[in-house]
């Protein structure tokens, strides 16, 4: 079986797998930052992303550690994959030149290495603003039979970009194969959603997971601590938002009260409650979420809905 130190670049069915897991078993494994290298310093850097090294960068983009199957009989499902911890080493970050709000804008890539301390402090520009950083995790999908970038979104997850993915949140992914397989990627140790420059502060580090089944959800919905994230995608921010809202009404008619609504009454609700907050902002394929507050959605019984 081939090490999970092996990272995967491009999802591909015939992938070895390369950790089998039980349903409620706690594993960790090992991540790579989004470059797929590191750096000891700027020059280092800054070579790296050199016009003249883009076939190096093109083949380290986008690491993945997996495949990591779960073992289970059961059929029509997804998995309720729970992030039990995430420790992220150091960070990388730079301007991105092909993607990013201001892509055309920016020429020098401001190339910067972050030493994180102990309680998870970040020094920005030279200690003028200190953060303390919290992982999140960009990139988990589960596998089917199609071939596909560990850059993108799709139904299985992906490259969704959302900082509600931290330390005990919780991302319901379906199965659309005969083998339940997940590839997990993308950690960053500081994450603002849409990824405005088109790169967060990109870590190496590790991640700790606990994998559950549950009846099939067809689309990715992020159980984050405070809010709830029906996701949506498309080639386009219209279509990502229209992917976004329709998945949402779909999800909430699966709940009550909304299971005894039409959907024209649960698609204002929408309006009037959710958020539609972008991931991924600038990329091949846009992410987007429908963000509910969890603690303001109650049933007339008082009764959280989420």
């Amino acid at each position: 079986m081939p090490s999970l130190a092996d990272p995967v670049h491009r999802i591909t069915p015939s992938l070895e797998t390369r950790l089998t897991v039980n349903p409620g078993q706690v594993f960790t494994i090992p991540l790579n930052n989004a470059f797929g290298k590191n750096f000891d310093n700027i020059e280092e850097f800054e070579a790296f992303l050199a016009p003249e090294n883009e076939e190096e960068k093109q083949r380290l983009n986008h690491p993945c550690t997996g495949p990591i199957e779960v073992l289970t009989n059961r059929k029509n499902i997804s998995l309720a994959i729970h992030i039990v911890e995430m420790r992220a080493k150091k960070g990388y970050q730079c301007i991105s030149h092909s993607t990013g709000c201001l892509k055309d804008t920016f020429h020098d890539r401001e190339c910067t290495i972050y030493n994180i301390e102990d309680d998870g402090a970040l020094y920005f520009r030279n200690g003028d603003i200190i953060m303390r950083g919290s992982p999140k995790l960009g990139f988990i999908a589960t596998m089917d039979d199609q071939e596909r970038s560990c850059g993108q979104a799709c139904q299985n997850g992906g490259n969704l970009d959302f900082n509600f993915l931290d330390r005990k949140s919780t991302i319901y992914l379906p199965v659309n194969a005969e083998i339940p397989r997940i590839l997990v990627g993308d950690l960053h140790i500081c994450q603002g959603n849409g990824e405005a420059c088109g790169i967060a502060v990109e870590a190496d580090g590790e991640i700790t997971l606990k994998i559950d089944i549950i009846d099939k959800i067809d689309f990715p919905v992020i159980n984050h601590k405070d809010n709830l994230v029906i996701i949506g995608w498309g080639n386009y921010a219209e279509k990502s938002f229209e992917c976004s809202v329709q998945n949402t009404i779909h999800y909430l008619k699966r709940l009550f009260p909304f299971c005894n609504w039409s959907d024209g009454e649960i698609y204002k609700f929408i309006s009037a409650e959710g958020n539609l907050t972008m991931g991924n902002a600038t990329g091949k394929v846009i992410t987007t979420g429908t963000v509910f507050y969890k603690r303001r959605v109650k049933n007339k019984y008082g009764f959280s809905i989420f």
